[in-house]
């Protein structure tokens, strides 16, 4: 098939396919989905060559199936609040991604991206390609394992962490509300791939003291892992989770920790905060509904674990925004 035009357009190539109504003002654009569909938008900025972010809040009457082509190497983080979106690759197994931050580099072949039909999606996304960040290593001079070739060592516990959501939560407020001026999006989209070498850098060094786990094993807490990121505030009780990586209680904690650097019981407090950062996004919500919802019995507890994980308060994190 033919190359789409996403290093052109960015998002704005899936907005034309489908005919949304498109609206442009400097370095924006505001994709409105056609009248026959139920409702949502698309706002997105293009603040310079190879680099595009953008917040969706959308609900299709029918699936929205799209083939993306591109020709540029490239990059696509998503960070997911509601919905689910599936990347379908020939000769390879589908993948769903659901809430919090996924990353998806260009294979340089055809590959689909479908929302299901009356599902409700809202995400933030950047898509880099790598003349954005090579400009950027050659006008500093800096050499730094961000590269598009750098970031097939990246996994997702690189990736879905609570210092990468903040800064995608600076960006989703950034565009929805014209928050930011054009020349701190490249300045952000470089701070996440720096994060996620970061990240990688730090697990290396952990890496380097922890203790063997098997490869068998390494499968098992990815799946205690996944189940954890896909409902942090409605978890199973610890004997499910045992049972799901087939380990008595003692061997899951000392594994889990071993593989991911983190206690279970950390982890499962980072993904909690993770969703927590989403859910201050939501107006209708105060702050003593959500510290209940994740399970504390008054707002200034969950106040102080809000700011261990994420260095700010909920109170400073709405304020910072104009939430």
């Amino acid at each position: 098939m033919d190359y789409t035009k996403e290093y052109e357009l960015g998002l704005g190539a899936l907005a034309k396919h489908f005919n949304f109504d498109t609206k442009y003002q400097d370095h924006y654009a505001f994709y409105t989905l056609p009248g026959t569909w139920e409702n949502g938008w698309i706002h997105e900025v293009h603040p310079c060559d190879g680099l595009f972010v953008a917040s969706a809040w959308l609900t299709t009457q029918k699936a929205l199936d799209y083939t993306m082509h591109i020709k540029q190497p490239c990059l696509l983080i998503l960070c997911i609040d509601t919905g689910e979106i599936t990347l379908t690759q020939k000769g390879k197994a589908s993948r769903t991604l659901t809430p919090f931050t996924h990353l998806w580099i260009n294979p340089g072949s055809p590959v689909r991206l479908t929302i299901p039909a009356g599902m409700h999606a809202c995400f933030t996304s950047m898509l880099i390609f790598d003349s954005c960040i090579e400009a950027f290593l050659n006008a500093t001079g800096y050499s730094y394992p961000i590269r598009i070739k750098d970031a097939a060592c990246w996994r997702p516990q690189h990736i879905d962490t609570p210092n990468v959501m903040l800064v995608m939560e600076q960006l989703r407020w950034g565009v929805r509300g014209n928050r930011l001026p054009p020349p701190a999006y490249p300045c952000k989209a470089i701070e996440l791939l720096c994060l996620f070498a970061h990240n990688l850098d730090r697990e290396k060094q952990k890496r380097s003291r922890r203790s063997y786990v098997t490869w068998n094993d390494e499968k098992k807490l990815y799946r205690v892992k996944e189940r954890i990121d896909q409902s942090p505030l409605s978890l199973p009780a610890t004997e499910e989770l045992c049972h799901l990586a087939e380990m008595s209680e003692s061997k899951l904690r000392i594994a889990f920790k071993s593989l991911y650097g983190v206690t279970l019981n950390s982890y499962i407090r980072e993904s909690i905060m993770k969703r927590a950062m989403q859910m201050l996004a939501d107006d209708e919500l105060n702050i003593k509904n959500i510290a209940h919802r994740c399970g504390y019995e008054n707002a200034a507890k969950f106040s102080a674990a809000f700011k261990a994980i994420h260095g700010i308060t909920p109170s400073e994190f709405r304020k910072s925004f104009g939430l």
